[in-house]
């Protein structure tokens, strides 16, 4: 064999971590063992991975090829056990879906209904966590399946499926100055605070952190109370603030730079490959995925 698990692992734990040292740490091995491992597979494979040079090895030409070849094959390995231990996994007790707090699922009380009535021996526990802290739990194994917002980059050992949409508004309170201009350019909403729903802020999302004046709170509701207070502007879930632009108590700012009212941002629902799946979970994520609807109140 010219290349084992043992050594592709020691292979991408070291590019991932940066150091034998760290990939030691993060392996349970002997530094040693990692630098063996690393050392061999470039002897059993004719090419030099790592330029040793410097203080801490880099890429070569020839590890930049060959790296994400590992990465796959090591992947693929741990779905192979993971479906062969779902095999021989007998019926779950407990299913624990986990969602950002801002996203809202319009039929979950049906979809768990009908869950319930084909597993009745099954527990089902639902949790409000940040995307980081579900994409956590999920690796750990405390969240078996969890829904966010799409994350900037698929997470290691982690897999996902598209569910939808999740629309977003910018709103402020109707005294505002912003709200008497017939368009809000970008530049108009830097120069005003804003309340940032924490898990809200990505980079790849410009259209949720703009302003130069940041206050931040964790829920939508926090975000609510304080800009009806007239304390700054914010971009929140449509269904969240549907109720109060009706009454007049919110106002939609109409953007320049969007040709709709809303920004649209996709909705996942991720899972361990890692680990095995219960028949329940996996039934519950089929259901998920079929007939999930993420709720975007109309606003007109």
């Amino acid at each position: 064999m010219r290349a084992s698990l043992e050594q592709l692992e020691a292979f991408v734990s070291t590019h991932r971590e940066g150091s034998f040292s760290a990939a030691a740490r993060k392996c349970n091995k002997a530094q040693s063992v990692i630098s063996t491992l690393v050392a061999n597979l470039e002897v059993d494979l004719d090419v030099e991975l790592f330029d040793r040079s410097r203080r801490y090895p880099t890429l070569t030409k020839a590890g930049e090829t060959l790296i994400s070849q590992a990465e796959i094959l090591l992947e693929r390995h741990s779905r192979f056990l993971a479906v062969a231990d779902a095999l021989s996994v007998t019926l779950e007790s407990r299913v624990t879906l986990a969602m950002a707090p801002h996203i809202k699922l319009a039929n979950l009380g049906e979809i768990i209904r009908d869950f319930s009535a084909e597993f009745p021996s099954v527990d089902v526990e639902i949790q409000s966590f940040t995307a980081g802290e579900i994409q956590r739990l999920i690796k750990q194994g405390s969240v078996d399946l969890g829904i966010i917002l799409e994350p900037e980059g698929i997470p290691v050992a982690i897999d996902f499926r598209s569910l939808g949409i999740l629309r977003l508004v910018c709103v402020s309170h109707p005294n505002s100055p912003l709200a008497q201009k017939p368009s809000v350019s970008w530049e108009e909403l830097r120069l005003h605070r804003q309340i940032l729903l924490k898990e809200a802020e990505n980079a790849n999302s410009a259209i949720l952190k703009a302003s130069s004046s940041i206050w931040q709170v964790s829920t939508a509701t926090e975000a609510i109370d304080l800009v009806q207070a007239d304390l700054g502007w914010s971009a929140l879930p449509m269904h969240a603030v549907d109720a109060f632009v009706q009454t007049g108590a919110l106002k939609i700012l109409p953007l320049q730079f969007e040709t709709k009212p809303y920004a649209e941002r996709p909705v996942d629902m991720i899972w361990s490959f890692e680990r095995p799946m219960g028949q329940a979970t996996a039934k519950l994520l089929e259901t998920l995925s079929e007939k999930g609807i993420i709720q975007n109140s109309v606003v007109t």
